[in-house]
């Protein structure tokens, strides 16, 4: 569900296809003190309502960043990109959603009534129309493909590709197309009545049908041999990369395991009493059962198949996870409890943390960059300096002229971030809107990737509470970093 993508220093605009925006004011907590790698966080949203969060995590005390807006309720996390920093998902009225945590901004991406609702990537969300056509949603704008017969359910793969459903009974088709062209790529025909489900990696795509479990190979379109199960499939969860599934039948008190190069059942284990749902942890350590009597969670470690024991909680959409640490977060009355994987030690308690949505994700979008980052090029003795008017393609360079004011960022002290563009326009658009204390915000414009990103700051200031104190002052979403942005 989160791909695994590199971050880039840049922004999304607001999503363009005419649905609801609304921009939103953040308060920036203290900056993480490492400077690489990503950032174990989570997201918590009131399901009353209101402005969302992020906290650092473990310690989920620790607030990071936070809107002073309201965003719709979600009620189910699409994906969530680390390339851009946006999380897509469906909120409590159906409608798709994308959350921007680097501008603070909150779009619905579409008012028509959509079904079918599904990302892979968490930049774009792709939906069924009332007409049976297919809609892609980006931050650019919406693609609609109106497939031979209405589409009935969407797949997503990792890769850009997309497989639809169509027709039914024994009519019942697969497609694959690779938006926006919409040339049919493969064709294959399809179980009418199947559950699916999909590795993160999307190389296979799961179908649970009356005789079994058949596999899908999604990139060569083609089935692999079934497996067969003598009851059906209750529930089945794919391990992250996708080479071990585990099913539950009817019987609901027995796991099968099917390893994906074998295609076969490799081992089996009871659980302590009939199980009415499973998760799989995103990293692939640990299974949890829901029991199907009572609010008891079981917790299985996946390599070597051995009941780890239980804890209470309420079983939901967002809790109970498996933080990056192994640990356990569940949700207990009003409360929400996190447990140490191993021991299931109760170690943190978070008072009335129920009342939030939460959603565990990694990024390094929050933490500080490091001023040697961003300093001039070397070669030997030549310096490419950022104000020269020659730019270096791979360097930082700044671009200015009386006619596009675009500024070398200061060196030292603190700099407060405001946003991230590709287009100089927007970057002004904002810029003209922001100014503390007679100070104005002024562009800074860097070379990432071989595409310019224009940055809109203030600063530098000299200490971190100066800062801060300009970024409230403005009344805009901001981020402090140390020395260049």
């Amino acid at each position: 569900m989160r791909p695994t993508l590199l971050l880039l220093a840049s922004a999304l605009a607001l999503l363009s296809c005419g649905g609801d925006r609304r921009t939103s004011s953040t308060q920036s907590g203290t900056a993480s003190a490492g400077l690489t790698g990503p950032q174990p966080l989570v997201l918590r949203m009131p399901r009353s309502g209101g402005p969302p969060r992020v906290f650092t995590y473990p310690r989920v005390d620790s607030l990071v960043w936070a809107s002073v807006d309201p965003a719709p309720m979600p009620a189910e996390i699409l994906a969530f990109n680390d390339h851009a920093g946006t999380v897509a998902y469906v909120d409590t009225r159906g409608r798709p959603v994308m959350l921007e945590l680097r501008l603070g901004t909150m779009a619905i991406a579409s008012t028509r009534r959509l079904t079918g609702l599904a990302s892979a990537d968490g930049r774009s969300i792709f939906g069924i129309a009332s007409d049976g056509s297919v809609v892609r949603m980006t931050a650019v704008g919406d693609w609609t493909w109106k497939p031979p017969q209405p589409a009935r359910t969407l797949f997503p793969q990792p890769d850009g590709s997309m497989l639809v459903t169509v027709g039914s009974g024994a009519n019942t088709r697969l497609l694959k197309i690779n938006p926006p062209d919409t040339r049919i790529l493969g064709e294959i025909p399809f179980p009418a009545e199947a559950r699916t489900v999909r590795s993160q990696l999307g190389d296979r795509l799961y179908v649970a049908t009356d005789s079994g479990l058949v596999v899908l190979r999604t990139r060569t379109m083609d089935w692999a041999p079934p497996v067969p199960f003598e009851e059906p499939i209750a529930r089945m969860e794919s391990t992250p990369s996708g080479d071990r599934i585990f099913v539950l039948t009817e019987a609901r008190d027995r796991i099968a395991v099917v390893d994906r190069y074998r295609e076969a059942v490799t081992s089996r284990f009871a659980l302590p009493g009939k199980a009415a749902d499973m998760r799989i942890d995103p990293f692939g350590r640990y299974l949890l059962a829901r029991a199907a009597e009572g609010d008891s969670i079981w917790v299985v470690a996946i390599g070597t198949q051995r009941l780890m024991g239980g804890v209470r909680g309420t079983w939901r959409a967002d809790l109970p996870f498996v933080g990056y640490d192994g640990s356990l977060v569940t949700a207990s009355g009003a409360d929400v409890l996190v447990y140490d994987g191993e021991t299931l030690r109760q170690t943190h308690r978070v008072r009335g943390g129920a009342s939030e949505f939460w959603f565990p994700f990694s990024w390094n979008g929050f933490r500080p960059r490091a001023a040697s980052l961003d300093e001039p090029v070397r070669f030997d003795s030549l310096i490419v300096h950022s104000d020269s008017a020659d730019t270096t393609a791979g360097t930082d360079t700044a671009v200015a002229s009386e006619a596009d004011p675009v500024e070398a960022a200061p060196q030292g002290g603190f700099v407060v971030s405001f946003a991230a563009f590709l287009g100089a326009d927007r970057a002004r658009e904002l810029a003209a809107r922001i100014r503390v204390n007679g100070q104005s915000a002024r562009i800074v414009s860097s070379l990432r990737g071989g595409a310019t990103i224009y940055r809109v700051i203030l600063g530098p200031y000299p200490s971190r509470d100066d800062a801060e104190a300009a970024g409230r002052a403005s009344g805009q979403s901001y981020w402090v970093y140390e020395g260049v942005p």
